[in-house]
């Protein structure tokens, strides 16, 4: 926030970066267009990847190759309209943060360096434990058609898969990651280099490319590929623990 905001100073003297007008604005810009801007990025570069230059190893045998044209393309749709409506919803939490609200913190050692590197797990662990909770309410009846069903538009998924949400279910299971820092103490810079790792992994988990690398606990791209073909599986995102758990654990190797 504030480099953006120092950035346009100079330019548009106007701009007060205390000001929560202004805080608003850079934050819904960072999340609209930014998150615009990296899923195209991402998503792109994993299908280019996976499906076209690696194409003759990975592309999937579940997507016939004259349907992924209209497949991808309308899941990118999909995307370009609830994003810009999803950053709407998630703004304040940012700006909460900016103001003071939350526990992120600047200093590499204000909880110590231990702390700093466990809270990396920590992180991963409480957000999984929320996300779990919050994606199998989203398959319940009274619930999945009016919010979850267009991310479920498509049984075998695309990188592009990875953020067609409908704005409200983009919501519900991203903020979490925000939630997160107004319950435990996370570095602000270290909080950065997660959200890019979730959008990764989100991206990663659709791509139906899986190395099989610790299936028994993590929650792999197979996993998330039977999550969509059976919609009562496997409902984590990093862990199979929840799902275990919850009793909706199916094994990858199914």
């Amino acid at each position: 926030h504030d480099i953006i905001a120092d950035t346009l100073h100079p330019y548009f003297n106007f701009i007060n970066k205390d000001h929560i007008l202004t805080q608003i604005g850079i934050y819904y810009s960072m999340l609209s267009i930014g998150g615009i801007l990296m899923y195209l990025f991402f998503a792109s570069l994993s299908y280019y990847f996976f499906f076209v230059w690696k194409g003759h190893i990975f592309y999937p045998d579940t997507i016939p190759r004259e349907k992924l044209r209209a497949q991808t393309w309308h899941e990118i749709s999909i995307a370009l309209n609830s994003l810009p409506f999803m950053a709407i919803l998630m703004t304040p939490f940012p700006v909460l943060s900016y103001r003071g609200y939350s526990k992120v913190y600047t200093g590499l050692d204000t909880y110590g360096y231990t702390y700093l590197v466990l809270s990396v797990p920590l992180f991963l662990f409480v957000t999984d434990m929320f996300i779990y909770f919050i994606h199998r309410g989203l398959h319940h009846p009274l619930v999945y058609r009016r919010i979850h069903k267009p991310h479920h538009t498509y049984r075998w998924t695309t990188p592009y898969s990875s953020h067609a949400f409908a704005p409200l279910d983009g919501f519900s299971q991203g903020v979490p990651y925000y939630i997160f820092t107004f319950i435990f103490p996370f570095h602000n810079w270290l909080w950065l280099v997660m959200f890019l790792f979730v959008n990764f992994w989100t991206i990663s988990i659709h791509d139906q490319v899986d190395f099989g690398f610790f299936n028994t606990f993590i929650n792999s791209t197979d996993h998330h590929t039977i999550h969509h073909v059976d919609f009562k599986f496997n409902y984590g995102q990093y862990f199979t623990l929840w799902d275990r758990l919850g009793g909706s654990h199916r094994d990858a190797k199914q």
